[in-house]
C-alpha cells in the first residue's frame, strides 16, 4: 500500500490528492505483470481500465486491414494508458506490447469516475494530461513530416535519447532494447533503408551500438549533419 502511495504521489496526475484519495485507489488496484512480447491489450479491444507504467517499457501498434505495422509510441515508467475511456465508450486503436518485462498497476474507470466526483480538479489534471499527449505527437508528426528517412530516423534517436538515455562522459546510451524492424515501423520505413542509414550514422560516428543498446555519440556537429 506505502509503496503504491509514493508511486502515485510522483505522477503530475495525481499530485495535490488528499491522503484518503490516494488510499481509496491504491486499495482497489491490481497488479499485472508481463514478459517480453506479451500483450497488454490487442488492437480492437474495448477496455474500461486505466493502465499505470510502474516499470518496463511497452510499444503500442497499430495494424492496418492489409497486416502492415505501425509503432505509433513507446511508453515507459509514469507513463499512462487507456485514459481516453474515461471520456467515451471505445475499442483500442492499438495494441500494447511488452518490450520486455514489465509492472504495471491498473486502475477501473468506475474508480477514477468516483475520485472525480470527489475532487472536480482531478478531471481537469486529466484534460491537462491528454492535451499535453496530443501536442507532443502533433509537434513530432510535424517535425518528420516530409523528412528523408535519415533525417526521420536521426530525430527518433534523439527523441529516444531524451526519453530513456543515459549519459556517459562521451556520448548517451539508449536504455532500450529495441531491433531495426521496430525503428523502422517507427518512422514509417522498411528495415533495408533503415540498415542503410545505420551504416551511415556509425560511419559519421553519430550512432554506435553496444550489445543490443544503441548509443548517441557526443558530436557538437550532430545537430547540422545533412545526408544525401
Amino acid at each position: 500500500m506505502k509503496r503504491c502511495i509514493i508511486c502515485l504521489q510522483q505522477l503530475d496526475l495525481f499530485q495535490g490528492l488528499e491522503q484518503d484519495q490516494l488510499t481509496n485507489l491504491c486499495q482497489c488496484t491490481q497488479r499485472k505483470r508481463l514478459s517480453r512480447g506479451h500483450y497488454l491489450f490487442r488492437q480492437g479491444e474495448a477496455t474500461s481500465t486505466i493502465y499505470l507504467i510502474k516499470s518496463g517499457k511497452l510499444k503500442l501498434v497499430q495494424t492496418t486491414e492489409e497486416g502492415n505495422e505501425t509503432i505509433l509510441d513507446i511508453c515507459g515508467p509514469g507513463e499512462v494508458l487507456g485514459e481516453l475511456s474515461l471520456y467515451q465508450e471505445q475499442n483500442e486503436h492499438s495494441s500494447a506490447i511488452a518490450m520486455e518485462d514489465v509492472c504495471i498497476c491498473c486502475f477501473s474507470k468506475l474508480q477514477f469516475e468516483a475520485l472525480i466526483k470527489q475532487d472536480p480538479s482531478f478531471a481537469m489534471r486529466i484534460i491537462g494530461y491528454l492535451g499535453q499527449k496530443r501536442y507532443e505527437t502533433m509537434l513530432k508528426l510535424g517535425k518528420e513530416a516530409g523528412l528523408p528517412v535519415k533525417e526521420r530516423l536521426l530525430q527518433l534517436f534523439y527523441r529516444l535519447a531524451e526519453q530513456y538515455g543515459r549519459k556517459t562522459p562521451t556520448s548517451t546510451l539508449i536504455d532500450l532494447k529495441i531491433t531495426q524492424q521496430e525503428l523502422a515501423d517507427m518512422i514509417g520505413s522498411s528495415r533495408v533503408m533503415v540498415i542503410q542509414a545505420l551504416k551511415e550514422f556509425k560511419a559519421a560516428n553519430i550512432i554506435d551500438r553496444e550489445k543490443r543498446y544503441f548509443i548517441l555519440k557526443k558530436d557538437p556537429c550532430i545537430s547540422i549533419h545533412t545526408f544525401d
